[in-house]
This record gives C-alpha cells, sequence and structure tokens, in this order.
C-alpha cells in the first residue's frame, strides 16, 4: 500500500443547486477504462473528474438528486462503462447508457436502497431494485420498460443491515434474489421462483462482466456463466461486501470486505491485502456491508472511498493487480 488516504479537494461548481442532508458525497463508480471518476453529490446529482478529482462536471443535467444510502445504490456495467444507473434515496433516481443523457426512473415516493440493471441487454430496460423502509419492510420491484413503470414483487428483502439481501437482473426476464435462504431465480420476471443455490451472497447485486455475473460470500467469490441457473465458487476464501471491481481482464479484481481491501491478478486463485477500510471520522461509517462505497481505479492504481456526509477519499495502492 502507498500512501494514505486523503479527501479530494477539487472544486464544484453547484450552479445554484441546494445541497440536501447530510450532505458531502455518498456513491462513487469509476471507469476501469480511462479512470474517469463519477460521484454522487448528497442533494446535487452526478459529477465526474477527469484528473483524479482536481476538476468536476456535473453529468446528469440535473435529473439526479438525492443520496445513496448504501454502497451499490450508484452502479456502473464493467463491460461498457459509461452505462450507469444511480438508484437514489429521498431523490430522483436515473440510468444512462452513454454517461451524458440520464433516463429517469418513475418515482415510488421515497425510492430506493440499491438495485441491479440487465446490463447483459443492449439497451437494458429490465431492472431490479429494493425500496426503502417500507411497511410492511423489504419491498422489492421489477420494470421492463426501463422504470417507466415499476411492478411489486411477492417476495422480501431482509432491512437489518448486517443480513444477506441481493437483487439482480441477468437479462430480460431473468431475476434473482437471496434474503439469507439461498439463491432464488426467476425467469418470468419475479412471477415465479425456484431456489438455484445454498449459498448466501454478502454483495447486494452482482457484477455483469465479459459474458459472467459475480456475487462475493464470506467465503469469496460466486460466479454464473449462465445466467444465474447455476453458481460456482471461484478461487481462494476472502470476505466479500463490495465488488468485484475488473482491472484489464477478468483475472485483475479488487474486493472490498470486512477484513479490509483485497487485490487479486489471478482471478482469485491468490489474494493480497492492499489496503484497510476507510475509518470514520465524522458523519456516516465508510462500512462495506450499508453505507460505505469503494471503487478501484485501476488506471491510476488508486481506490476511492464515499459514505454520505464526508467527502471523497483516494488512496494509493501501488502495485497493480494485471
Amino acid at each position: 500500500m502507498a500512501g494514505g488516504l486523503s479527501p479530494l479537494r477539487g472544486r464544484l461548481d453547484n450552479s445554484g443547486t441546494k445541497l440536501a442532508w447530510p450532505g458531502g458525497c455518498s456513491g462513487i463508480v469509476l471507469n476501469r477504462r480511462n479512470g474517469e471518476a463519477t460521484i454522487k453529490v448528497v442533494g446535487g446529482g452526478l459529477w465526474r473528474t477527469s484528473d483524479t478529482g482536481k476538476t468536476w462536471q456535473r453529468i446528469d443535467d440535473h435529473t439526479v438528486s438525492g443520496r445513496d444510502e448504501t454502497g451499490w445504490a450508484t452502479t456502473v456495467d464493467q463491460n461498457a462503462p459509461t452505462r450507469m444507473a444511480s438508484f437514489s434515496l429521498d431523490g430522483s433516481a436515473g440510468w444512462t447508457t452513454d454517461g451524458l443523457k440520464v433516463n429517469s426512473f418513475a418515482t415510488l415516493g421515497r425510492n430506493w436502497d440499491f438495485g441491479s440493471v440487465d446490463w447483459a441487454a443492449r439497451v437494458p430496460r429490465t431492472i431490479i431494485a429494493a425500496r426503502h423502509e417500507t411497511n410492511p419492510p423489504g419491498e422489492v420491484y421489477v420494470t421492463t420498460d426501463g422504470a417507466i413503470s415499476w411492478r411489486k414483487l411477492a417476495i422480501r428483502l431482509a432491512e437489518d443491515r448486517d443480513r444477506i439481501s441481493m437483487v439482480g437482473a441477468l437479462d430480460a426476464t431473468t431475476v434473482v434474489y437471496s434474503n439469507g435462504d439461498g439463491i432464488h431465480r426467476s425467469t418470468d420476471v419475479g412471477v415465479t421462483w425456484s431456489k438455484v443455490s445454498s449459498a448466501n451472497p454478502q454483495t447486494r447485486v452482482p457484477v455483469f462482466f465479459q459474458g459472467a455475473h459475480y456475487l462475493g460470500t464470506v467465503a469469496g467469490l460466486l460466479v454464473s456463466k449462465d445466467r444465474g441457473a447455476s453458481w460456482q465458487t471461484q478461487g481462494a476464501a476472502v470476505n466479500i461486501w463490495q465488488g468485484p471491481f475488473f482491472g484489464y481482464n477478468e483475472r485483475a479484481m479488487v474486493v472490498i470486505g470486512s477484513d479490509g481491501v483485497f487485490m487479486t491478478s489471478n482471478a482469485g486463485e491468490t489474494w493480497r491485502r492492499a489496503a484497510s477500510l476507510k475509518p470514520k471520522e465524522g458523519n456516516y461509517v465508510f462500512s462495506p456491508n450499508w453505507f460505505g462505497c469503494y471503487a478501484w481505479d485501476q488506471v491510476n492504481h488508486s481506490l476511492y472511498a464515499s459514505a454520505m456526509g464526508n467527502p471523497v477519499y483516494r488512496i494509493q495502492l501501488g502495485e497493480s493487480a494485471d
């Protein structure tokens, strides 16, 4: 590990935007190809830097607001990292396929904790998402028209931050979920379900990369190459709450867990500890199981960390994983 965690001090031109409670930045994603970082400013939308935080530009045309309460609320398609989605809480959410024009989600009130987009599609339309603090708790919604309309599913998730709760959109009709009782799969967009694995993922949404879907567990990676019909373990044991974040190929990865930041250059056959988690300094904690959001910049060999109410931080990791 090289260097220490330091806050990014680049100027944000808010252009009259009224920032919301609790301030700061609450989410971050990286373009693994060129190192561009996109952050979620609480109440101020999506901002991008191409120079590791020296300057920033708002990129959502004022269509995204609110905040990210979890590290899976703003996500990126790692195959084509101009494609992003922001599942806002207490604000407007949206998705983009070019990193510029944002398509708004139809609002359901307070909206979302996290969600998953069918990034396997050329133009994604199927999205599944966990709604925030519902009564009864744990409501899950799905859309097949790009979030113009939503349908509530019969399944429920645990809202306890330490509990298993995962949803995933794997293709136009295939979705998965987990609630501490293994992985369940539907091929009719959530009408009927079958249990396909007894494994319990800690990551709350799958990561899609080069034809495979990845989930993280307390003991390492789970991988499916058949749209979630079966899941296999891959590599050595490592605790994973967020990731995997990919480098130049499918063998270079970074994952985040309760034990810290781990890196591999051989698809998880071996892992090395690259950094500790960002410690709490004020406001919300950088815990990887809920409030903390992490992203790997493999171009500049650094790691970003954010949590609402805080600045965005960056640490140099030194040696790369590729």
